[in-house]
């Protein structure tokens, strides 16, 4: 269950507060970060706290910013290439790794440019379409979905391009894959089994195992800091809502309810949730507190 007022005076540099409160829902909890005019999507929260990274295509064109996780004013990181910029932090959170087209156009490739905005530069030497990356919480790797061998599987690669490894190998489609916190498994949705469900496997590809077991569709998962929760995306509900699940399967719980609700993101210490919704008729991005058992 969902508990908490989170609380955002418009206007002021941050105040955040948390106040337990029985019997709420995260829309009763949550506070709507960037407004409507802003179309927020693929949200990631830094993993120092003070900021989150999204994607927005105000302008017609997907482009990427980064704006205060406590309310204010989103920064313009990168303007200049197109394509759909799903994001990650370096573990330092000095820097985002992206998808998006070359000046070239498609297909998707992986750049890496300074939080705070400046150069873009290319991850991989090679223009096999990849997208979808995440930074290792160690620094060292880039973990991301690609074409290269024909099929949508998970590859990784150090950050300079050497290293290039491909993890899963399944005939099926793999995308929208994650680190654990202690950088020795990847989660990641999968067709596999018929379904689009939720898989884990080591950092080599080894052991695959089924999180999610739902008939209906199950993706975006995201671990949170501790290592024991996964934050997925699901249509169980009838709609794409936010759902939790122990990382090693278990029951899930539907954390939201009200309008179309994707791309979760946990705060570092575990206790939010930032995602997209359209609950107020626009894409949104909103901040809830997850409640305990």
């Amino acid at each position: 269950m969902v508990r908490g007022i989170l609380a955002v005076w418009p206007g002021l540099i941050a105040l955040l507060a948390l106040i337990p409160t029985a019997g709420l829902r995260a829309e009763d909890s949550a506070v709507r970060l960037a407004t409507q005019e802003w179309q927020g999507y693929h949200c990631k929260w830094s993993p120092d706290g003070k900021h989150i990274a999204f994607a927005s295509r105000r302008t017609g064109e997907a482009k990427l910013y980064v704006m205060p996780a406590v309310g204010g004013s989103p920064v313009l990181v990168e303007s200049g290439l197109s394509g759909d910029h799903h994001t990650g932090w370096s573990s330092d959170s000095k820097y985002l790794v992206f998808d998006a087209y070359g000046p070239e156009g498609p297909p998707p490739k992986l750049w890496l440019i300074p939080a705070a905005g400046g150069e873009v530069k290319p991850l991989l030497p090679d223009i096999a379409p990849s997208f979808q990356p995440a930074l290792s919480p160690d620094g060292r790797w880039v973990v991301f979905a690609s074409l290269r061998g024909g099929n949508a599987d998970i590859w990784k690669a150090k950050l300079n391009g050497d290293s290039l490894r491909q993890i899963t190998t399944d005939s099926a489609a793999d995308h929208h894959p994650q680190w654990s916190p202690d950088g020795r498994s990847i989660v990641f949705a999968s067709d596999r089994s018929g379904n689009w469900d939720i898989w884990k496997v080591d950092g080599d590809g080894s052991q695959p195992r089924q999180i999610t077991t739902a008939p209906e569709l199950d993706d975006q998962p995201v671990a949170s800091p501790d290592g024991k929760l996964l934050a997925f995306t699901s249509e169980r509900s009838g709609k794409r809502d936010i759902w939790l699940i122990p990382i090693d399967g278990g029951k899930a719980r539907q954390f939201t309810h009200d309008g179309r609700n994707m791309w979760p993101s946990f705060s570092p210490d575990g206790k939010n949730l930032v995602w997209s919704s359209n609950r107020n008729g626009q894409t949104d991005l909103y901040i809830g507190k997850i409640a305990g058992d």
